[in-house]
């Protein structure tokens, strides 16, 4: 089920591996995007920081809410084992491969400067 969405990757900048899709950046910057199929849609993660590196903030959920304030199509979030995430969600029906590689882009761009911001390093 959901596998369709591979077929929605063709791109020069985006290189499908099982479950996820790695978004080459101009410079030699990459960030991986891990695609989930849901009931009616598909949502998109990728990690921002583990908990070694947002653990440092004195307040990493009011920083997440933060960026959340200024952003439309991707969010933040701790998830409960302390990772902060980066997610978007797209409806299957009528998705057409140009909506679902914005949407993947912008969560790997959005998660990728983000966690550059707090680390100064590319990790993922």
């Amino acid at each position: 089920m959901h596998d369709e969405w591979h077929q929605l990757c063709a791109a020069a900048d985006l290189t499908v591996r099982p479950g996820r899709v790695r978004v080459h950046f101009p410079g030699g910057r990459s960030h991986d995007v891990h695609v989930r199929g849901t009931d009616s849609g598909y949502l998109v993660t990728a990690t921002v920081a583990t908990w070694d590196v947002i653990g440092q903030l004195s307040n990493p959920n009011r920083a997440a809410w933060k960026r959340n304030r200024r952003s439309r199509l991707v969010g933040f979030r701790i998830t409960e084992e302390g990772t902060l995430l980066a997610h978007g969600w797209t409806p299957e029906d009528g998705l057409t491969a140009d909506a679902f590689q914005l949407l993947i882009r912008a969560v790997a761009r959005e998660a990728d400067r983000y966690e550059y911001q707090l680390t100064g390093m590319d990790r993922r």
